[in-house]
């Protein structure tokens, strides 16, 4: 009896059901890995789009004698009044303050916002200003303190916009005033 060699390149049957049996075996511990890797894709894009706040919010500084902007957030107006406001002052949203230094739609999302009902959706942005330095200087804020009184702080430790929905699996980024971003 003779035995003849296969003398085709083509795999049987059974080769092929052993390679697809061993890739759905490997497809569940990969998985979580792919996951875990897409967060963190969003995030640093999302790190992205702060730093470019960053700087649009360091060019309007620049423009007008280093003093940060009036921005009135959608959900949670801080200005309701022009009384509010000092004179020749109007409050803006994120993007009337620092669409003319680069900042558009795209850059107010976030790209973990996948939720249809979150603050994007009804407010057009992820993003929330701290009103509380609005109209300080950038490099020698004022701002409260826990006592109620009004202290010079260190940019570096005031944060000025933050993510508002926790989508960074339980953390948040912040753009600090000195133009850092750190998710916290």
């Amino acid at each position: 009896m003779r035995i003849s060699a296969r003398t085709g390149g083509a795999f049987t049957l059974i080769e092929r059901i052993a390679v697809i049996a061993i890739i759905a075996m490997l497809i569940p511990l990969a998985a979580p890995e792919y996951g875990r890797i897409m967060d963190r894709s969003r995030s640093t894009a999302c790190m992205s789009n702060l730093r470019q706040i960053g700087v649009a919010v360091g060019l309007y500084a620049s423009d007008n004698d280093g003093k940060l902007p009036y921005i009135n957030n959608p959900a949670r107006p801080v200005y309701v009044d022009e009384e509010d406001l000092p004179d020749g002052e109007t409050p803006q949203t994120m993007l009337e303050a620092l669409g003319p230094y680069g900042v558009v739609d795209r850059v107010l999302r976030c790209p973990a916002d996948a939720a249809q009902n979150n603050y994007f959706a009804s407010e057009g942005t992820s993003y929330e200003w701290r009103p509380w330095i609005d109209g300080e200087s950038k490099l020698t804020p004022r701002v409260f303190t826990r006592r109620g009184t009004i202290a010079t702080r260190s940019p570096s430790r005031i944060r000025i916009v933050m993510d508002v929905d926790n989508v960074h699996s339980g953390r948040q980024n912040a753009l600090f005033a000195d133009g850092r971003v750190q998710m916290r």
